[in-house]
């Protein structure tokens, strides 16, 4: 005789997954993204200062060789070496892990995911548009990114430049005793700030 299927006896857990991530997520997976890239620009500089040595050379004279030869090369040597190779690197960093993962190491440390429009992998150009939005996000002091406080879908300037949205992809729940407490707790803690008014009143 065939079993019959089981039923479930418990309601499905309502979890975050699918859901759009929130400021304080975000945030800290960008500065892990920020640390990363950081990391590794100073790692690949002192790789080149090591392989520079091995022949025989130093990076600092390099730099000033180049100084005595052309100021111009040596002007687009510096920003490229204090801030383009992060820009590039960044570049990289993010466009090809969103294009093929779906998330950067921050985003996947915080159990978040980059999508395209209707749930859609994010494509190159797509990201590009995204990465190029980070600096218009950050331009008039970062108003861009704080976007995400005050929209519905929690989208940031790029999101918006991008056709991306960022959501939760970890099972994460509710935690009900937590929220038992915090509900517990409110009702005090306006009791005791009725109070201190009262006392104040007087």
């Amino acid at each position: 005789m065939p079993r019959q299927p089981q039923r479930k006896t418990q309601e499905e857990e309502i979890t975050f997954v699918g859901h759009y991530a929130g400021f304080v997520t975000r945030l800290s997976a960008f500065l892990i993204d920020i640390l990363v890239v950081t990391l590794t620009t100073s790692l690949i500089w002192g790789v080149v200062a090591l392989i520079l040595q091995f022949f025989g050379l130093d990076l600092n004279t390099v730099f000033y060789t180049i100084a005595s030869t052309s100021q111009v090369l040596f002007l687009f040597v510096v920003v490229f070496a204090s801030f383009g190779s992060t820009l590039v690197l960044g570049l990289v960093y993010n466009v090809f892990l969103w294009m093929f993962a779906g998330k950067t190491l921050g985003k996947a440390v915080m159990g978040i995911r980059v999508i395209g429009p209707r749930g859609s992998r994010v494509t190159f150009w797509r990201g590009l548009r995204r990465y190029l939005g980070y600096w218009i996000s950050a331009i008039p002091l970062f108003l861009g990114y704080f976007w995400v406080l005050v929209t519905d879908e929690r989208v940031a300037w790029h999101d918006i430049f991008a056709r991306t949205h960022v959501i939760y992809d970890y099972e994460a729940k509710y935690s009900e005793a937590l929220l038992g407490r915090l509900a517990r707790m409110i009702p005090r803690v306006e009791k005791n700030f009725n109070r201190e008014l009262d006392q104040n009143d007087e």
